[in-house]
């Protein structure tokens, strides 16, 4: 049997110093609140009634891409369970040439492709994610943590999927460790499979 000492849960607080800049839907307020010692459970209630109405509205924008999307694509972007919520990033790609890396297909036309695949909480579960005519990627890993993970992008608190009906689209990643990651993009499709390592 293991010695209980070496179970012992410690709750880390946030670096106020290091918070990122908020999404459009989602407020940083909520886990600072929530991992603030001592808890004020004033300040925390206040924190997640936001969360709730910035959940509402989002929910609501994101009906105006549904047209953009398939119906899988839109019912996990848009389910409440949230299934990428402290999922794992195992891997994010961009390139010229991702869709052909292994066939040793030769193609006269190139361009930027972005691939990312997030592991669920349970383990159970591989997200992967691509996206198609790529307009601008941004993936920020700040040297200042704003939850001290160590030198990791640690797991994902919140992602959204703005844009209009016609336009780019904009998918932005937010993480634990203070990293952010948004791709904008004209297409977008979500698949997911078993995870056989589980």
């Amino acid at each position: 049997m293991r010695n209980s000492e070496e179970f012992k849960l410690v709750q880390l607080e946030p670096n106020l110093n290091a918070v990122p800049a908020p999404l459009r839907y989602f407020d940083p307020e909520v886990q600072n609140a929530a991992n603030a010692e001592p808890l004020d459970m004033d300040r925390f209630i206040r924190a997640n009634a936001k969360g709730q109405q910035l959940k509402a509205a989002y929910l609501e924008a994101l009906r105006a891409l549904a047209p953009r999307l398939s119906k899988r694509a839109f019912s996990l972007f848009a389910d409440p369970r949230e299934p990428l919520f402290d999922s794992d990033l195992v891997v994010f790609s961009a390139g010229d040439l991702l869709p052909f890396a292994t066939s040793g297909t030769r193609r006269l036309r190139t361009e930027l492709n972005v691939e990312a695949t997030f592991r669920s909480f349970d383990l159970k579960t591989l997200h992967r994610l691509t996206y198609k005519g790529i307009k601008s990627l941004n993936f920020n890993f700040p040297a200042e943590r704003w939850f001290d993970w160590g030198d990791c992008v640690a797991s994902l608190l919140a992602h959204e999927l703005t844009g209009e009906q016609t336009g780019p689209m904009q998918h932005a990643f937010y993480f634990v460790s203070g990293a952010t990651i948004s791709v904008t993009c004209e297409r977008v499709s979500w698949q997911t499979k078993r995870n056989s390592q589980a």
